[in-house]
C-alpha cells in the first residue's frame, strides 16, 4: 500500500486503537477500554458504510464477529454508565440504593468476565482482512465531495425521523453519528459550511446521556418488578419518576440543538 487515502488512514488509525484497547480488555476490560473500544467500533463501521457508498462493497456478512464483540462490550458499558449516574444521583440527591447498586456491580462483574473471554477469542484478522479493500483508487477530494453528498441524504433521513422525535432518538442519534464520524475525517481546510460540527457533537452528548438514563431506568423497571413492597422499591420508583424527567429534559435539549445543526437549511 504505497499511497493510502484519506478513508483508508482513518481505517488503520481506529484498527490500531481498537487493537490497543482489546489488549487491554484480554487483561481486564476497563471502564475506559470497554468505551474506547465500541467508539472504535462505531467508527469503523461508519467507515464500511461510506465504502460501500463509494465502491459497493458489502461488508455486514465478514463484520458479524466484530458486531458481537460490540453488543458484548455495550452490556459492560451499560453497567458501567448505570453504576456511574447513579453514584451521582445518590451524591447530589442525598439518596441511597444499597441493594440495587449490588445487583449493578454483581452484574457488571459477571459482563466484564465475559467480554475478558470474548477478548481473549477474538481474532484480529477478522477485522485487518477489511485492509484491503480500502485500498481503492478514489482521490480524497472526491472522498470529502462524497462525504457532503452522504451526509446531506442522511440529514434528509433525519429531517423525516424528527417528525416523531421522542420515538425515533435512537435511531436519529444512530444515523447522525455516521454523519458525525465522516465529517470528522475531512481535512481540516475541507469546507464545513454545510453543517454545524460544533452543534452536532452537543446534540449527539444529550442523545447519548438521554440514552443512557434510558437503560438505567429500565434497569429498574426490571428490578423492581418482582420485588416486595419496602422503602427501597418506593425510592427507587421515585427516582424512576426523576429519571424519565431528565430524559426529555434532554431529548428537548438535543431537539432544540438540532436547530442549529443546519445553519443554512437548504438541504
Amino acid at each position: 500500500m504505497e499511497q493510502t487515502n484519506l478513508l483508508l488512514k482513518n481505517w488503520l488509525l481506529q484498527e490500531k486503537n481498537f487493537t490497543d484497547n482489546l489488549v487491554i480488555s484480554r487483561k481486564r476490560p476497563t471502564i475506559s477500554s470497554v468505551h474506547d473500544l465500541r467508539v472504535n467500533i462505531k467508527k469503523l463501521r461508519s467507515y464500511l458504510r461510506l465504502k460501500k457508498q463509494l465502491t459497493g462493497d458489502e461488508w455486514k456478512g465478514s463484520f458479524v464477529n466484530i458486531a458481537a464483540l460490540y453488543k458484548l462490550f455495550g452490556i459492560v458499558a451499560d453497567f458501567d454508565m448505570s453504576i456511574a449516574i447513579l453514584r451521582q444521583m445518590e451524591h447530589k440527591k442525598l439518596l441511597s440504593f444499597p441493594f440495587f447498586k449490588e445487583d449493578l456491580f454483581v452484574n457488571r462483574s459477571l459482563s466484564r468476565k465475559r467480554a475478558r473471554q470474548d477478548a481473549i477469542e477474538f481474532n484480529e484478522k477478522d477485522l485487518s482482512a477489511f485492509d484491503q479493500q480500502f485500498n481503492f483508487d478514489i482521490a480524497d477530494k472526491e472522498i470529502c465531495e462524497k462525504i457532503v453528498q452522504f451526509s446531506i441524504l442522511k440529514i434528509k433521513k433525519v429531517k423525516e425521523l424528527m417528525k416523531h422525535f421522542k420515538k425515533n432518538a435512537h435511531k436519529i442519534r444512530k444515523q447522525l453519528k455516521d454523519v458525525y464520524n465522516w465529517v470528522r475525517i475531512s481535512p481540516k481546510d475541507f469546507d464545513k459550511k454545510f453543517i454545524s460540527f460544533e452543534a452536532l457533537d452537543q446534540m449527539l452528548k444529550y442523545l447519548g446521556a438521554r440514552q443512557d438514563h434510558f437503560v438505567l431506568r429500565k434497569k429498574i423497571e426490571q428490578y423492581i418488578k418482582d420485588l416486595p413492597e419496602n422503602e427501597e422499591k418506593l425510592n427507587l420508583k421515585d427516582f424512576e419518576k426523576k429519571l424519565s424527567t431528565i430524559e426529555n429534559d434532554l431529548l428537548e435539549r438535543a431537539k432544540d440543538k438540532w436547530k442549529e445543526v443546519m445553519p443554512q437549511d437548504g438541504v
